[in-house]
């Protein structure tokens, strides 16, 4: 069994959560075999055994939504992964599954600009470090950005 806080705090003190939201071999978390789509690692998971669990690090917060913009700008691949974190995100934060919130105006502001840089790759195909390759991610992001647009009033696309 994988201990989690010990992981997070390696990471943070390498300057590598990011590389937990990448589902990065040390910090991965399988996803579910019966999910039908392509995903690096288990999202909720992460966010769980990571992140809520772990609240009482300071500023875990802040170290999320760094991570999560960090990732919206150096690649699609990593933007995409910022995306599929920030959807899951809203979600637990609307089911107060979320031991903490984080500012979701700083964050989409952010995958936005990612969006905008990497329009031409999201449009085509993306491959995960693991193998996997997601089709036209951004028909993804469009379908995201529409939710959003509609329940929380606010745009992931330019």
């Amino acid at each position: 069994m994988k201990n989690y806080r010990k992981l997070l705090l390696e990471a943070i003190q390498a300057g590598d959560v990011a590389g937990i939201l990448r589902g990065e071999k040390r910090y991965c978390i399988e996803p579910p075999t019966s999910v039908p789509d392509v995903f690096p690692t288990d999202i909720c998971q992460v966010l769980a055994e990571y992140f809520y669990k772990q609240n009482d690090i300071d500023k875990i917060q802040d170290i999320l939504e760094g991570s999560l913009i960090e990732l919206s700008q150096s690649s699609a691949v990593d933007l995409y992964i910022s995306v599929l974190f920030f959807d899951a995100i809203l979600f637990m934060q609307e089911k107060n599954i979320a031991s903490f919130t984080i500012h979701t105006s700083t964050v989409a502001q952010a995958i936005s600009k990612g969006v905008k840089l990497f329009q031409k790759e999201l449009n085509d195909s993306i491959t995960f470090p693991n193998g996997l390759v997601k089709i036209k991610p951004m028909s993804q992001v469009e379908r995201f950005n529409q939710k959003y647009q509609k329940n929380q009033r606010f745009s992931i696309i330019e």
